[in-house]
């Protein structure tokens, strides 16, 4: 039976058990059960896949199944689980062996989870938010801002008087902007996601 293991180009030896699914020798099965009931992990979760995602996830718990087998056990649609599982193969959150059935010559994809890498992604959007952040509250430091009295905008001092402190919008009066809300506000974040990063 031809196989491809297809994560990270581990090598590691492989066996196959029609009834008891893969098992790879020298490496355990890291399924992430723990992961899956953290907050922020299962809020990426719900952000990338779903709600049917989270019934793929909780499928492939504790084990090594197919595509078809997910799709029979939650009621999804084939292709359903399939888009799905792709995403988080493109997370890098779920790898495959794939094996070519003799007898009819198809391929057969054996789906693991490891939700190990969650930390790693959560990790990395934090440090792109907080450099987001850093830069935004450096503009507001460094400007003097106007905001329309309708609501329809908000623009700094140079662009203001361009207009003659009138909306570019709607032409309405523009007046001063107090910002030092928004500067203790994004302060906040900032120091918070930089103690996060620190704690990690």
């Amino acid at each position: 039976m031809a196989q491809t293991y297809l994560k990270l180009g581990l090598n590691l030896p492989i066996k196959f058990n029609n009834r008891e699914g893969l098992v790879i020798k020298g490496m355990g099965v890291n399924n992430g059960k723990s992961l899956i009931n953290k907050p922020a992990t299962r809020q990426f979760l719900m952000e990338s896949i779903g709600e049917e995602g989270l019934k793929v996830v909780r499928s492939l718990m504790g084990r090594e199944t197919t595509d078809e087998e997910i799709a029979e056990k939650t009621g999804l649609k084939l292709n359903t689980v399939r888009k799905i599982l792709y995403k988080l193969y493109d997370y890098r959150l779920a790898s495959y062996v794939r094996t070519k059935e003799k007898d009819i010559g198809w391929y057969i994809y054996t789906w693991k989870l490891d939700l190990g890498r969650v930390r790693d992604i959560l990790m990395a959007r934090k440090k792109t938010t907080l450099r987001e952040l850093m830069s935004r509250l450096e503009y507001e430091k460094s400007h003097i801002f106007f905001i329309c009295k309708n609501g329809d905008c908000k623009v700094t001092f140079d662009v203001a008087s361009e207009h003659n402190f009138k909306c570019p919008k709607c032409s309405g009066i523009m007046d001063y902007n107090d910002n030092q809300g928004n500067l203790l506000s994004l302060e906040g974040e900032v120091n918070r996601l930089q103690k996060e990063l620190r704690n990690a």
